[in-house]
C-alpha cells in the first residue's frame, strides 16, 4: 500500500492562527495546503506581492502548496452572463497561474457555483458557452503545464449548472485534453449514495481529490460514506495524494488538530 500525501485547504482556519496550524501540520506530517488566496487577504489588490510573501512563510516551514481554490471568490464573475466578453475573466485567470508559479503549484480548481450560475439557460447552449470557454483557456494552461480541475457541485449547495458527476465527466471528455480533469469532492455523495464504481471507471480524468462533511464541516466524526471511500481509496496505487477541506469561520484549534489526525488515522 502506498503511503498518501495529506493536504488540508486553508479555508479550514483563520490567518491569525497560521503559526499554530503549521506546527500541527508538521506533526502529523501533513504535506501541505490547498490555498484559497483570499484566506490571506480582504481583496485581490497586489494579489502576487501578498502571495509571494506569504509563499516565503510556507516555504520555509515545508509545507506544500498541492491546489489553488476559490480563484473567482468576490470577484462577481458570471461565464453566461459574460460569455461575449472574456476579458476581465481571462485577465484574472492569467494572474491565478502566475500565483501557480509563485507557490510552485500545478493544480487549479474551478468550483464556484455563483460563476456557473447558467439562470435555467437551456442545458445544450449552456454547455456550448462552457465548452467554449474552457477551449478559450486551455492554451493559457497547457503552456504553464498547470492542470484545470473542474469540481461537481451539488444542487443542495446551490449549483445551477454542474451539479450532475456524469456531466462533468461528459464535458472533459469533450475537452479531450490532459490538462483540463476533473476535482472529485465528496460533496457528490453527502445526500446520494456513494457510487465507487462510477468513480473507479473515471479515475483517468480525477487529478484531485478533497475529502468533505456535510456542510464542509470539521472532520471531527467522519461520515460512514467518508470512511468507506478513504479505505478503499488509501488501497488504489494510482492516487498519489488527498486533500481534506473545510470551512470554518471561527478557529476551533482543538478541534482541527483531531480533525487532521482522523484524516491521517483513516489513510493510514
Amino acid at each position: 500500500m502506498i503511503k498518501k500525501s495529506i493536504f488540508v485547504s486553508n479555508l479550514g482556519w483563520q490567518k491569525k492562527d497560521l503559526s499554530y496550524v503549521i506546527k500541527k501540520l508538521s506533526e502529523n506530517k501533513i504535506s501541505g495546503i490547498d490555498f484559497a488566496p483570499l484566506q490571506i487577504t480582504s481583496n485581490w489588490n497586489k494579489i502576487e506581492n501578498k502571495v509571494r510573501k506569504h509563499s516565503h512563510y510556507l516555504k520555509k516551514n515545508k509545507i506544500k502548496v498541492n491546489a489553488i481554490q476559490g480563484i473567482f471568490f468576490k470577484k462577481k464573475f458570471n461565464l453566461f452572463k459574460e460569455n461575449r466578453n472574456l476579458y476581465k475573466i481571462i485577465a484574472h485567470i492569467k494572474i491565478i497561474l502566475k500565483l501557480c508559479k509563485i507557490l510552485n503549484c500545478r493544480k487549479v480548481i474551478i468550483g464556484s457555483s455563483e460563476f456557473r450560475n447558467n439562470f435555467n439557460l437551456d442545458k445544450k447552449k449552456a454547455d456550448l458557452i462552457f465548452i467554449e470557454f474552457l477551449k478559450r483557456i486551455l492554451p493559457l494552461f497547457k503552456k504553464n503545464q498547470i492542470y484545470l480541475c473542474l469540481e461537481t457541485i451539488p444542487k443542495i449547495y446551490k449549483e445551477k449548472y454542474l451539479y450532475n458527476f456524469d456531466h462533468t465527466v461528459n464535458l472533459i471528455k469533450s475537452i479531450n485534453s490532459k490538462w483540463i480533469k476533473i476535482n472529485y469532492d465528496t460533496s457528490i455523495f453527502h445526500y446520494k449514495k456513494l457510487n465507487f464504481l462510477k468513480f473507479k471507471k473515471n479515475i483517468n480524468l480525477i487529478k484531485n481529490i478533497q475529502i468533505t462533511e456535510r456542510q464542509f464541516a470539521l472532520f471531527l466524526i467522519p461520515s460512514k460514506k467518508n470512511t468507506i471511500f478513504c479505505k478503499k481509496i488509501k488501497r488504489i496505487k494510482k492516487i498519489k495524494s488527498i486533500s481534506l477541506e473545510m470551512i470554518s469561520k471561527n478557529s476551533n484549534l482543538e478541534d482541527f488538530d483531531l480533525s487532521i489526525k482522523n484524516i491521517v488515522q483513516l489513510l493510514a
